[in-house]
């Protein structure tokens, strides 16, 4: 019992460090877990010169592992392609500073590798997206860019809160 209540003493300052919101520290272990997201946006409707610009609104599930890596399924509707790819799979990478800022990579079949920078919010349960690359000018005359995409996800699960939850529902011995 001593044993318990010193530790929990000792790591109290911690505990209370992370919470504050001028304390913040961030790691790609930060993003462990499903994130739902909405995306909006504006994008060429073809990858050749002087296709129209779409419109563009959907979602996508990401599961981001904890250790710069994710995967994710996006269901992306277009004001002129309509709705080509349901439940398209991605794969990607991510990287999170300390001050929970970052970059992420996603790459799909048929689609131009995104480079996205992010930040994540609410101590991790909440991810802010905005595309920066491609910056596509496929159409002549008009001003770059064209790409402009954003998207806002919130955590689904936690893997290690499942985890937790599971454990505590053991009998103890």
């Amino acid at each position: 019992m001593k044993t318990t209540i010193t530790m929990l003493l000792f790591l109290a300052p911690a505990v209370w460090a992370q919470d504050s919101p001028f304390q913040s520290v961030c790691t790609n272990a930060t993003l462990e877990g499903d994130f739902g997201f909405t995306v909006t946006g504006t994008r060429p409707s073809a990858p050749t010169p002087g296709a129209p610009v779409e419109t563009i609104v959907g979602v996508a599930m990401t599961n981001f592992d904890g250790n710069g890596n994710l995967t994710q399924t996006d269901n992306i509707h277009g004001s002129v392609n309509g709705f080509p790819a349901p439940d398209r799979k991605g794969t990607g990478t991510y990287t999170i500073n300390a001050d929970c800022t970052g970059t992420m990579t996603l790459s799909s079949t048929g689609s131009p590798t995104l480079t996205l920078r992010i930040v994540v919010v609410d101590d991790g349960n909440e991810v802010r997206t905005a595309v920066v690359d491609p910056t596509a000018n496929v159409r002549p005359a008009t001003p770059a860019p064209q790409v402009m995409v954003t998207s806002n996800g919130r955590r689904v699960t936690r893997r290690s809160q499942i985890a937790i939850i599971m454990n505590s529902s053991k009998p103890a011995r």
